[in-house]
């Protein structure tokens, strides 16, 4: 075993059985008042396997057994601090350290076609006390290509952040802001559909109709709205709705009304672009067109009682402009 000391003296090897690992001691002595003079020794037991031997420490024993010890003293001075402090930065599985810089690689999902679009609640299932849906009143929920939705409660309009993933099917829906109208007769149930709502966690779609699920919870069955004139849900069928999600085409196209004027070409959304456009008459509340611009529409129309012959029979309102860019 030798001995190291700042004095640069070689002491060693000592004689005896006792192996001890190699160690690294800070001593000191005091002096006047308030002075502190540190010496340092350093042990290294050649007698250790080479494998729980930092590399410095063998390379250092190699080199000290052939040269003089003075020159052996000055070397140690320069290479046991080397050797401790690279002994302390080097990670104990012996690896490189790890970039502290490196990316995280898991990328956002984004959502998939089988959830975009307009819904309307159909059925509440999966637990012994779900609710019966508002009488008269449509429950819509629309997903959007940007991860927000919007739709309506029963009485009020909802908002809020959806995200998909990381697995597929997974779904994470951020509790719904909401306006603040009072309508005494659902307001019970549009409370435990926010609640419920934001307890999704999957989502599956079967033909024309989206199916939201939580582990041991309810089922929320939503229906396709891209379809016209849904009947309200609790209705005999006499009283009829209509959410749409329209294409809007970027330049307007003659027609003839009660006189001659531009309408709207519009088609029902198709990524595809393979559907025929179509002529607009109704007036839509709420957007305002600008040429040379496509756009992705939801609209919600409401029965019109004894319309003008001339009129629509559907008053169309705005809910949202779910995109717009300019024509390709």
């Amino acid at each position: 075993m030798a001995h190291f000391t700042p004095m640069g003296k070689i002491i060693g090897p000592t004689q005896g059985t006792d192996a001890r690992p190699a160690r690294s001691t800070m001593n000191g002595t005091h002096g006047t008042a308030g002075s502190y003079r540190p010496t340092f020794s350093a042990t290294f037991s050649p007698s250790l396997p080479s494998s729980q031997l930092h590399p410095y420490n063998i390379m250092t024993q190699r080199l000290l057994s052939f040269l003089p010890s003075s020159l052996t003293s000055y070397l140690m001075t320069l290479l046991v601090p080397a050797a401790m402090l690279a002994g302390c930065a080097a990670p104990s599985g012996g690896g490189a350290n790890p970039a502290s810089g490196t990316p995280d690689n898991t990328a956002a999902a984004t959502a998939p076609a089988d959830i975009l679009g307009t819904w309307q609640l159909m059925k509440w299932e999966g637990t012994s006390d779900a609710p019966n849906l508002p009488e008269g009143r449509a429950i819509n929920l629309t997903f959007n290509d940007k991860g927000a939705y919007s739709g309506t409660g029963g009485c009020n309009r909802i908002f809020g952040q959806y995200t998909i993933g990381p697995g597929k099917g997974q779904l994470s829906i951020q509790p719904p802001a909401a306006t603040r109208m009072a309508c005494p007769d659902s307001m019970a149930f549009e409370d435990r559909y926010l609640k419920t709502l934001a307890s999704m966690t999957r989502f599956e779609r079967r033909d024309t109709q989206l199916i939201l699920s939580a582990p041991n919870g309810p089922t929320l069955t939503y229906a396709s709205q891209t379809l016209l004139n849904r009947t309200v849900a609790g209705t005999s069928g006499a009283a009829t709705t209509e959410d749409r999600i329209l294409d809007v085409d970027s330049q307007m196209a003659d027609c003839v009304g009660v006189a001659p004027r531009k309408c709207l070409r519009v088609r029902a959304a198709d990524d595809s672009g393979k559907s025929q456009w179509e002529l607009w008459y109704a007036h839509i509340d709420g957007f305002e067109w600008k040429p040379g611009v496509e756009y992705r529409v939801k609209i919600h129309g409401e029965p019109v009682a004894n319309p003008p012959a001339d009129a629509s029979s559907m008053r169309w309102t705005l809910v949202e402009v779910i995109r717009e860019t300019p024509a390709r």
